[in-house]
């Protein structure tokens, strides 16, 4: 069972990013979905992840949060990374998650493996494939379309006398190994 955070009342949550003004949650809600230039930065910056999962919605913000992410200015940038990290746990159930504008938009079967590259980083495309149900053919075609796009990193490496590719998701310490 998972713990449960709590949250304060909406009222005293909306005063740490908006100091004395009283916005209404659906207004609040309305302004942070479409990205708007002070809700969004002011309400990343001023509020905890938890508190802006919660009011904004858990599965709103596992959809929303990789576009919304890009919309941010560069004054934003030391609370992403705390906000990418909850992303990736609530997206994918692990911590290597990277979000990507095209996420809610990529086909469900390929969203399903690079959350499972994400998830246990090294893992060949073999194992990928038994762990999610499918066919070894689709599973090289996921990696292969993966790789070229950016979105993870394959290591061909030899075990046992097979040949593998090993798949890590693509970011700084990996990019950096590989």
């Amino acid at each position: 069972m998972k713990p449960r955070v709590e949250v304060e009342s909406w009222e005293t949550v909306s005063k740490k990013a908006y100091w004395d003004r009283d916005i209404p949650l659906e207004k609040w809600q309305d302004r942070v979905s479409i990205g708007h230039r002070s809700y969004l930065p002011d309400a990343v910056t001023g509020m905890k992840v938890s508190e802006f999962a919660h009011f904004y919605g858990v599965r709103k913000f596992v959809r929303d949060w990789p576009l919304l992410r890009a919309k941010l200015p560069e004054k934003s940038a030391k609370k992403v990374g705390v906000y990418d990290i909850a992303w990736s746990r609530l997206a994918g159930g692990g911590w290597n998650l990277r979000p990507t504008p095209d996420f809610s938009t990529m086909p469900e079967r390929r969203r399903q493996f690079m959350i499972a590259v994400a998830k246990v980083p090294g893992r060949s495309i073999y194992e990928i494939a038994k762990s999610l149900g499918m066919q070894y053919r689709r599973a090289h075609e996921h990696a292969v379309n993966l790789i070229q796009v950016g979105k993870i990193r394959g290591k061909e490496v030899v075990e046992g006398g097979h040949r593998k590719t090993k798949l890590y998701p693509t970011y700084g310490e990996y990019q950096e190994i590989l």
